[in-house]
């Protein structure tokens, strides 16, 4: 697996104030699972699992984790990974779905943050949990970026970008590294300073933001994660560099202003899946072991709230092509995503 990462670099990010989650001086942010045992577990998630088609799985969730528990649960839903990453970590949410990156940040500042769990590849095991990052262009200009039988990312340089947020594994740190590896740049600070590398720099929020940016024209080229959700396969082989995304006649916004709407995959990457963090100064190990134990059930594999099967019209926050389910996960298992910064 590490083989997949080894060369790609880092960036850090500012981190920005949380709102709507804690008052000033409540203190919550310093509290221990003890001191916080009666108030609701509060779990919190990134923009793109933020949307709102996917609110059947986030309340699944939250059933399910208030019936392991015992305790009420708040959802929060956010329009900024920083957000997530600065809530997990002072402890002001209980619980966050977050991306690899996100989570190493949100450990760096505090090591009481730790995954408990991931959703598996399609056998049920850790082997094939990942994603895909892609570099994609509209299907109008893949003429530009053919190389032979194939696609290269050359031409990028001097176009707009869109990026997802610099706190994305899959929509930031994956792609800038490849980006930063191809053309033998310092770092991707080089890419973030418009002019420099790109005429303009353009972040999404989200992926759904960033494959906008693109599929709008508003970018030249963009990253974004694979978004079963929304995109169909018109040509090629799903999440392989090549392949032609659609997007769906039914798309939920912000898609359905581009329905119909094509982008050919120039690049493709495979990427850890995503963890559920908790910050475990804030909940007990009691608890925690009750959320994974529930969580990691075949009743909530079987779920199709939280796992919706592939050719289903119900969006959920996970595809179920196999036996995908959740997994209990270790901070190790995130080392390939640390080695991008080596």
């Amino acid at each position: 697996m590490k083989k997949i990462f080894s060369k790609m670099i880092l960036v850090m990010v500012a981190a920005l104030a949380v709102t709507g989650l804690a008052g000033c001086g409540n203190g919550n942010g310093n509290a221990t699972a003890e001191q916080k045992k009666d108030s609701p577990l509060k779990v919190i998630f990134y923009p793109n699992e933020s949307a709102a088609e996917f609110e059947k799985s986030r309340d699944a969730l939250k059933d399910i984790i208030s019936d392991a528990t015992g305790r009420k649960v708040k959802i929060v839903t956010t329009t900024d990974y920083n957000i997530v990453i600065e809530s997990i970590a002072n402890g002001q949410a209980d619980l966050a779905l977050m991306g690899a990156e996100g989570y190493i940040q949100a450990h760096k500042k505090n090591p009481d943050v730790k995954p408990i769990v991931t959703n598996s590849g399609a056998s049920g095991t850790l082997e094939d949990a990942l994603y895909y990052s892609f570099i994609a262009v509209k299907e109008e200009n893949e003429k530009n970026y053919q190389s032979g039988d194939g696609y290269t990312i050359d031409p990028i340089k001097g176009k707009t970008f869109s990026f997802v947020s610099n706190s994305s594994t899959s929509g930031f740190k994956v792609p800038s590294s490849a980006i930063v590896k191809e053309f033998g740049l310092k770092d991707s600070d080089e890419l973030i300073n418009e002019g420099k590398f790109f005429d303009k720099v353009l972040f999404g929020g989200s992926h759904q933001g960033s494959a906008v940016n693109l599929l709008k024209g508003d970018a030249d080229a963009a990253a974004f994660m694979n978004l079963p959700q929304y995109f169909d396969v018109a040509d090629g082989e799903e999440n392989k560099t090549g392949m032609l995304y659609q997007v769906k006649d039914d798309a939920e916004a912000p898609f359905d202003t581009v329905r119909g709407e094509k982008a050919r995959v120039i690049l493709s990457t495979p990427v850890l899946n995503a963890p559920i963090a908790a910050n475990t100064k804030v909940m007990s190990q009691k608890e925690i072991d009750q959320v994974v134990e529930a969580l990691t059930s075949k009743e909530v594999a079987e779920n199709e709230d939280i796992f919706a099967p592939k050719d289903s019209d119900q969006a959920a926050l996970f595809v179920k092509e196999g036996d995908e389910r959740f997994l209990e996960v270790q901070d190790k298992f995130y080392d390939p995503i640390r080695e991008l910064s080596k």
